[in-house]
Parts: C-alpha cells; structure tokens; sequence
C-alpha cells in the first residue's frame, strides 16, 4: 500500500465536483492512512505473526478494513487523540449523511457548515473558521455561493490534509 503523499490527495480532492464525491475521496483517503496506521499496533518482528494474524486482519473485506472498527481499536489502545478519533469519525458519519440525503447537498449549504463547526481541526484554526464564518454571515451580494463553497471545498481539502499529517505524528511517535 502506497502512502500518499500531499500532493497526490491534493489533487484527488480538488477534482471532485461536488460534496458527494469529495467525501468519498475524502473517506477513502483517510481509510488509507488508518490503514497504514494499524500495522503498527501489532508486532512487527515476527515474520509468522505479520504473515498469519496481522494480515488477515488488515486485508480487504477483513475485521479491519472498516473505518469504524479500526478507529476504534486505534483509539482504545490509546495510539489516537481524542479529538482525532472525533473529527474522522465526524468525517465518516457526514459522509454517509450526504451519500444517503434524498436531495442533493452541496459545499454551501447550512448542514455542511454546521459539519465544518464540528470539526476540531478546523476550528482551532481560528483564522480559518472565522474567515468562513464571516462569508457564510454576510450579505451575499459581496460573495456568491460558488465563492464561499469555494472557501468551505478548501477548508475541508485542508483538514484532510491535517488529518493525515497528525495520524502520521500518532504512529510515529511510538516508533
């Protein structure tokens, strides 16, 4: 499994037209980095273990291939922040609401800005969210929905991208 670099997620999220598909991107991006997460939450010295028991687990269609269920192990052993855990499970669960969602829901609409106010890795960034917050709040005549979807596409491109860098920090750190 190939890590991906910033670049290549980048690009993968920027080329999605609408939030539906940036969300699946989105999900399977962060699928991918949990995925090379998990292998260092098991020994790693025993050929036989990595080859009987660590990969059965890891492989597709297996116990650990749902974003849920490795999330949890993760967060349970103590190898994951609190607000990590929240703002990809958050990720995960907002995405299932907009694939399921009769109607079609877009980067500007109220339901994603309230995703985004959710999202620790936004908000702590306070230039950021105030920055979305204030076009969302303002009169429109000044900014257009394409505008400020615009904003909300990049908010979100970049909390992928953070999301990444701090699950790479997290298996680091015990390396």
């Amino acid at each position: 499994m190939t890590p991906f670099n910033e670049d290549d997620v980048l690009e993968q999220l920027e080329a999605q037209p609408d939030l539906a598909s940036f969300l699946s991107a989105a999900h399977a991006i962060l699928l991918s980095g949990i995925r090379q997460f998990l292998p260092s939450l098991f020994v790693n010295n025993d050929e036989e273990i990595l080859e009987y028991a660590v990969k059965p687990l890891l492989a597709r269609s297996g116990p650990l291939d749902d974003i849920d269920v490795a999330l949890r192990l993760i967060f349970a052993l103590g190898k994951m922040e609190k607000w990590l855990y929240a703002d990809i499970t958050c990720f995960t669960q907002f995405s299932e609401v907009v694939q399921q969602a009769k109607g079609r829901i877009g980067f500007h609409d109220d339901i994603t800005y309230d995703f985004i106010g959710n999202l620790h890795v936004i908000t702590r960034n306070t230039t950021l969210f105030n920055a979305i917050k204030s076009m969302k709040f303002s009169d429109f005549s000044l900014y257009s929905d394409a505008r400020y979807g615009n904003m909300v596409k990049t908010a979100l491109t970049l909390a992928v991208t953070s999301l990444l860098k701090e699950l790479r920090h997290e298996r680091d750190v015990d390396d």
